[in-house]
């Protein structure tokens, strides 16, 4: 497959220093799709941000105030069909325009909220049922699978089975990650 899929928390996009470090990595990286979570700002400045970084299409789930929100922005190389919007998930078909290969793809920013987010799982399971193509689920679940994962946290917090059983459930498995840990 040649789709170059890059997931992004960035924790604010309102910030000055943003969008310089945001074009050098793009360039860097060369991605043909974006997943930006937790952008805070929505409406005419998300439009404008998205547009400064050269993306010629975009969907997104604006942000509440200064919580969370969902982009996804891609290049040309690839044509995107958004299939579902939710406001903790874009569920969307990738084809790249090279290969004419395709994949499902559910970028996802889970609420920080456990009541809020306990509405998330099912949905998701529900898309898994339905897809029959090769599928990646990513971004920002706000849940983790093993205690290894946390960083920084109490160590009270424990990994979420509704999570677990997600992944268990659906044959899915985690993909890790690579760049700064902040869960």
């Amino acid at each position: 497959m040649d789709i170059k899929i890059l997931s992004w928390n960035v924790q604010g996009c309102g910030d000055s220093r943003f969008l310089p470090a945001a074009r050098q990595f793009l360039r860097d990286n060369r991605p043909d799709v974006v997943l930006f979570v937790e952008p805070r700002i929505s409406g005419k400045r998300a439009v404008a941000v998205i547009a400064s970084l050269g993306f010629p299409h975009s969907h997104r789930v604006k942000a509440a105030g200064f919580s969370g929100g969902i982009w996804v922005a891609w290049y040309d190389t690839v044509t995107v069909t958004v299939l579902r919007t939710h406001f903790q998930f874009i569920h969307f078909r990738i084809t790249s325009i090279r290969s004419n290969s395709s994949l499902m793809a559910t970028g996802v920013y889970a609420s920080p909220l456990v009541s809020k987010r306990r509405h998330l799982w099912p949905h998701l399971d529900h898309l898994a049922s339905s897809i029959r193509s090769p599928w990646i689920i990513f971004g920002d679940f706000n849940a983790t699978l093993s205690p290894s994962d946390r960083k920084g946290c109490s160590p009270s917090s424990k990994p979420s089975p509704a999570f677990q059983r997600l992944l268990f459930d659906n044959g899915l498995r985690d993909m890790g990650y690579t760049g700064p840990c902040y869960t």
